[in-house]
């Protein structure tokens, strides 16, 4: 009985904690979304580019393009 109710607990910490975890990368996705500037230049367009990847990576989007 104990045991049962130990892995019911484990299980509702474990969804509790990966909610969090989504939660948290949906924040960090947004900060960078918004971190994107003006692409005026090679420098800006690269650094927009290298905010995308790190959004893919978030996502773990492992399409190539």
């Amino acid at each position: 009985m104990i045991r049962e109710e130990e892995d019911d607990m484990t299980q509702e910490i474990r969804q509790m904690i990966s909610l969090e975890v989504k939660q948290e990368i949906e924040k960090l996705i947004k900060n960078i979304e918004e971190a994107k500037i003006p692409v005026k230049d090679e420098w800006s367009d690269g650094l927009n580019s290298g905010l995308e990847w790190a959004v893919r990576i978030l996502r773990k989007d492992k399409s190539t393009s």
